[in-house]
């Protein structure tokens, strides 16, 4: 009996260590931290830690190769602490390393390694530089001052604002803006119906008249035409006649073309009058007499 009460406790017992065992196992696994696989560790010295706290993330290009293992604080020089970085064993660290805290905006952070260029690798226990980057928190950080300057001002612009529209003038110009506004709207209605009333009925008439303008212009431009047409017909027809009677002789003007003899008797009382001429002007006594008692017959 006493047997078989001391193997109850023993299992009892055995299995409340197996559930707390079990229970640290599944609380450092949701944490990220391996027990049974640590890692290689090596060492970061930081001045600030910022919100890094244990099993917080070690990233490397943006991938997870490890955890923070423990955190101490240098109590001696009072210069910061030293973070424990339990490194995946599959990689090697170059000389020239760093390690980054990003400080996140929800209140977590997370460890970037920054690779060196060094042609050595670091050994498991050895020390890097580390520093804090604010990131977007560090922004902010910078803007508060800015924003402090610019507080008064902004108090000063918004009293300014509230005296404006306290000055009884603001709302008898909003009054006087509603009545433009709706003026400005029956304006715009009473334009409307006009576009689409009588300006389209006169504008319909316009081109009607055009159209009759444009129809009579043609008529009279025809008659016109045919005006000046018959009479250049009638002319040419006329000199066709009178040139043909010129050259047929007919009628005075055809007689003088055609016959030479007035032509000729023309010529010689020319020359019968030019020979008397000749004469008086040599002999004026032989045509005029002049005698005072009267003149002899010769």
């Amino acid at each position: 009996m006493g047997k078989g009460r001391f193997t109850r406790e023993f299992w009892i017992g055995f299995l409340g260590i197996l559930a707390l065992v079990i229970v640290y196992f599944l609380i450092n696994f949701f944490k990220g931290i391996s027990v049974l696989d640590k890692g290689n560790i090596y060492y970061a010295r930081f001045k600030d830690i910022g919100e890094i706290v244990n099993s917080s993330p070690v990233f490397i290009n943006g991938y997870k190769v490890g955890n923070v293992q423990g955190i101490n604080y240098n109590f001696e020089t009072r210069e910061g602490a030293i973070v424990g970085l339990a490194i995946d064993d599959r990689l090697q660290l170059p000389e020239g390393s760093t390690a980054e805290i990003n400080l996140e905006l929800l209140g977590s952070s997370s460890i970037s390694i920054i690779t060196g260029k060094g042609s050595r690798y670091l050994e498991p226990g050895d020390t890097i530089y580390g520093k804090l980057n604010g990131g977007a928190l560090d922004e902010a950080g910078k803007m508060l001052p800015v924003l402090t300057d610019m507080l008064p001002k902004v108090d000063s612009i918004l009293m300014s604002v509230n005296d404006i529209l306290a000055n009884p003038a603001i709302n008898n110009t909003l009054n006087n803006v509603e009545q433009l506004s709706a003026q400005l709207g029956s304006t715009s209605a009473e334009l409307d119906r006009l576009l689409k009333g009588d300006i389209a009925t006169a504008g319909s008439k316009l081109v009607e008249l055009e159209n009759e303008m444009l129809e009579l212009s043609s008529k009279l431009n025809e008659i016109e035409y045919q005006k000046i047409v018959a009479s250049l017909e009638a002319s040419v027809k006329n000199i066709e006649e009178i040139t043909a009677s010129l050259n047929n002789g007919e009628g005075t003007a055809g007689m003088l073309l055609k016959d030479s003899t007035l032509y000729n008797r023309l010529n010689e009382t020319c020359e019968s009058a030019n020979a008397l001429l000749e004469d008086l002007k040599s002999n004026p006594k032989r045509y005029v007499h002049f005698s005072i008692f009267g003149k002899k017959d010769k």
